[in-house]
């Protein structure tokens, strides 16, 4: 009798990549490795190309991918150089993503909800009294820049970046900013009005008063009630938010 065999349904066939998107992969996995460093230059086109087995315009386009995701950065004069890795070049293609899709800002703040509670109902245990008496002057001066947004802005940033630093894991602290700086991108196109600051303002001293009394909970539940507000805010002004 003929034994038969299953068919083996693969849904997503195998994708090619180019030599270029190759060659991306060993600059970004050499960078990981931390082998090639900010500040290093690379190798000139043709020694690169040579070095890697493949035709210069891979190398080319694989440099430029590179340089739009703000990995490398090309010098007057020439030489492409790994750059200083900040958050806000790194962050520009998501950015231009959120930006074509509106729906994503609603995505964004879920997320957001979600770290944000979890970093105050760490920091509600791990805070020491010294990050505690930060926040206070931070929302001291918060007080005093309601009529300026841009200030209002840095002083939103240290509040936030203490309870970050302040929940005791590197990691979340690096996703919070991430995040934060995301949904500055709506923020810079918003209206700043008065009562956007003020309610702003409101949930700060309510998440503070939560970590001051060291209680989880009640923390985690003040700073997802902010996101919401923030949220709210953002698609009150029809795609121009508020301030974190």
């Amino acid at each position: 009798m003929k034994s038969e065999t299953s068919r083996l349904n693969f849904d997503f066939p195998i994708k090619r990549e180019s030599l270029a998107e190759i060659v991306a992969r060993r600059i970004l996995d050499m960078v990981t490795a931390k082998t090639l460093k900010p500040g290093d230059q690379l190798p000139p086109e043709r020694e690169l190309a040579e070095q890697l087995n493949v035709s210069r315009p891979s190398v080319r386009e694989a440099v430029r991918g590179l340089s739009i995701l703000g990995v490398i950065k090309s010098r007057h004069g020439g030489g492409a150089y790994i750059t200083d890795l900040d958050g806000d070049a790194l962050l520009g293609p998501i950015r231009f993503f959120l930006s074509l899709e509106k729906m994503n800002i609603s995505e964004l703040y879920d997320a957001r909800s979600l770290i944000e509670g979890d970093v105050a109902r760490r920091a509600a245990i791990n805070m020491d009294e010294i990050q505690l008496a930060t926040l206070d002057k931070i929302l001291t001066n918060q007080e005093e820049t309601l009529k300026d947004a841009d200030e209002f802005r840095l002083s939103d940033f240290k509040f936030h970046e203490t309870i970050w630093i302040g929940s005791g894991n590197s990691f979340l602290k690096r996703i919070g900013e991430s995040l934060n700086s995301l949904g500055l991108e709506f923020r810079r196109r918003a209206s700043e009005r008065p009562e956007v600051l003020n309610q702003s303002l409101r949930d700060h001293r309510a998440l503070f008063e939560a970590l001051s009394m060291r209680d989880p909970s009640a923390a985690a539940e003040a700073a997802e009630k902010h996101m919401q507000n923030v949220y709210r805010s953002t698609m009150d002004q029809s795609g121009e938010g508020g301030i974190s």
